[in-house]
């Protein structure tokens, strides 16, 4: 075991930082092994047999070609749930956790709350919400057959209750069984001249059509939420947002101009403006 955590962080200082290499040096013997990280030190003299050894070798040359370990793995850790994950949906980042965090902090004691969450991905939002409010009713929506179903795989294996709906944001015949108290979405907002700034394992991995948006439009998205929101949201009904930093002025003056009230820009741990949240009037827009 001593060997071959070496040889793991041998390899991959040249990709990740010393505190990533480490991390992802035991997620990948406790993959291929079973071991947790703490049985990882007590079996630190225990030998790994060599159909293991090249288990780990195989992951190692992928992770050098800056595939994201989470596919790799095919799951990852969100809100202390367990998702699986696959090039077919983006990896829930701890930003869009702050963002669960926030929602239920808020509106955790309320009772039967209906939420829809738009461009579910995986489902984490959706399924966390469902797990973590008081008896909600849960919704959620994709464009990407390959994305609902891997959320509903996800809603399944961590016992939550959420309606998956594939459907199209843009098609102006849409039609969703509201009313929402709530409605949650972290949808594309990566300008597409941003790209060369993304790391590989992001531009080269992940779906684009989660992350990318056209310079010349990139608030087509929260513009779309933010007008259908007025149908599907209840009198006093809430809107939330995972934002481009970058564009936190202009999507807080899209609210207020599409008739949101108390319009807020919120900053994630890193000090970004990453969140934006919005109201319906008790009389509407």
């Amino acid at each position: 075991m001593i060997e071959t955590t070496a040889y793991l962080r041998e390899q991959l200082a040249a990709i990740y930082d010393p505190e990533e290499t480490r991390a992802i040096s035991r997620w990948v013997i406790e993959h291929v092994t079973g071991y947790t990280p703490a049985q990882q030190i007590l079996a630190k003299d225990t030998p790994i047999d060599p159909q293991q050894r090249e288990a780990i070798r195989m992951i190692v040359r992928r992770l050098k070609l800056h595939e994201p370990i989470q596919y790799i793995v095919g799951e990852c850790t969100f809100h202390g749930l367990t998702f699986s994950v696959n090039p077919s949906v983006l990896i829930p980042r701890p930003e869009t956790g702050e963002l669960v965090e926030h929602i239920v902090q808020r509106h955790g004691a309320a009772p039967s709350l209906r939420v829809l969450d738009i461009g579910t991905g995986s489902g984490c939002i959706a399924i966390t919400l469902s797990r973590r409010l008081f008896h909600p009713q849960v919704m959620a929506l994709d464009l990407s057959a390959e994305a609902i179903r891997t959320a509903q795989a996800n809603a399944e294996r961590n016992g939550a209750e959420v309606r998956f709906v594939c459907a199209d944001l843009f098609d102006p015949h849409l039609t969703l069984p509201g009313p929402f108290d709530l409605i949650v979405s972290n949808p594309p907002y990566v300008c597409d001249s941003e790209k060369c700034d993304m790391a590989a394992h992001v531009l080269d991995y992940e779906p684009h059509t989660a992350l990318f948006v056209p310079d010349g439009d990139p608030l087509l998205f929260y513009r779309s939420i933010a007008r259908r929101a007025h149908e599907w949201l209840t009198p006093g009904g809430w809107l939330y947002f995972e934002i481009n930093a970058a564009l936190s002025t202009e999507t807080a003056a899209l609210l207020v101009a599409e008739g949101y009230s108390d319009v807020r820009i919120s900053r994630d741990m890193e000090g970004k403006n990453r969140f934006a949240e919005g109201r319906v009037g008790a009389g509407g827009r």
